[in-house]
């Protein structure tokens, strides 16, 4: 039996992870919550990341082969008011944990970065692996400080780091129906008949929550020599053809549709090229985003639809 710890257990992408690992996996689940996901291979282990003093110990008393690091306290936010909480609660625990590693030999890690904001723009074509990295926000520069910190562990003790540079994931986990992602929040919006803002006209990369899971499924056991892997579509879709989209599925319009600048954490165009992680683990995206709206659509409006019956009760 492989054992993986999976930091954020009970996280929107953490969840799914765990249900879709294959069968001889243990996954040992951590987080701060209660679990909120049914698996009989799965232990799940209460700790703050952030301050955790005991991660050698975690690590040793399951006898960890691979580190799932999905865990971040922070979404992108203009300005630089959660720079401090970056550093604090993101990329000095991740030190602590790859100190751990080294200390008690666990020599496998996947990390959960960011490739909608760990480059600028686009400029007009897909980003590749080696694409300079160009942050805008103090989230994109915690996921390069930390992917750098990785790459340092890697050269001085041999520990084997692949990075996810994941697109714009979105979805509803069914365990506990937490969503994320624009997509989700606009479809919610619209049930409550309330207006939309939209930020700019940005172009972004969405992909399924499911396709991002089965992607570091493939990562966990990838045995070659590369670390950094993206994970997206490889399609730009703007915010004007999303709502169109979304309006196209659900039959419904949004009742107002606000616009305003774009934010300064924010590049106009974002999009990346899977080409080659599509090659080296032998994946491809599954779900179109036409298909993927319609599935979350289904998601959040049963869940509206038996949240009224209860509220009638």
């Amino acid at each position: 039996m492989k054992n993986v710890l999976i930091l954020g257990a009970n996280g929107f992408i953490g969840q799914r992870l765990i249900a879709r690992l294959p069968g001889g996996v243990c996954a040992i689940g951590y987080g701060k919550n209660c679990p909120q996901w049914e698996n009989d291979s799965s232990i799940f282990v209460r700790g703050d990341f952030a301050a955790e003093k005991h991660m050698a110990e975690i690590l040793t008393a399951y006898e960890i082969d691979t580190v799932y690091h999905l865990i971040s306290t922070t979404v992108p936010a203009p300005g630089t008011s959660c720079a401090m909480k970056e550093m604090e609660e993101n990329v000095i625990p991740t030190i602590r944990l790859l100190d751990a590693m080294v200390q008690t030999g666990t020599r496998r890690i996947v990390f959960a970065s960011s490739g909608g904001t760990i480059y600028g723009e686009s400029v007009g074509y897909p980003h590749i692996e080696n694409d300079p990295l160009d942050p805008v926000c103090s989230y994109g520069i915690q996921k390069a400080t930390i992917e750098h910190f990785l790459k340092l562990y890697h050269r001085e003790h041999g520990i084997t780091c692949r990075i996810a540079r994941i697109a714009n994931p979105y979805g509803v986990t069914p365990q506990s129906q937490r969503t994320q992602g624009i997509i989700p929040i606009l479809m919610k919006e619209m049930l409550k008949k309330k207006p939309i803002t939209l930020f700019g006209e940005t172009v972004r990369d969405y992909i399924y929550i499911d396709d991002v899971a089965d992607a570091l499924v493939k990562l966990g056991d990838y045995p070659g020599e590369e670390s950094i892997f993206l994970i997206g579509s490889g399609i730009g879709t703007s915010l004007t053809q999303l709502v169109e989209m979304i309006e196209a599925c659900t039959g419904e319009r949004f009742c107002e549709i606000q616009k305003r600048p774009i934010r300064s954490c924010d590049v106009q165009e974002s999009i990346l090229n899977v080409g080659r992680t599509k090659r080296l683990l032998n994946w491809e995206p599954k779900i179109s985003l036409q298909e993927g709206i319609r599935i979350t659509w289904d998601e959040i409006s049963a869940k509206a639809a038996r949240d009224r019956t209860v509220g009638r009760k």
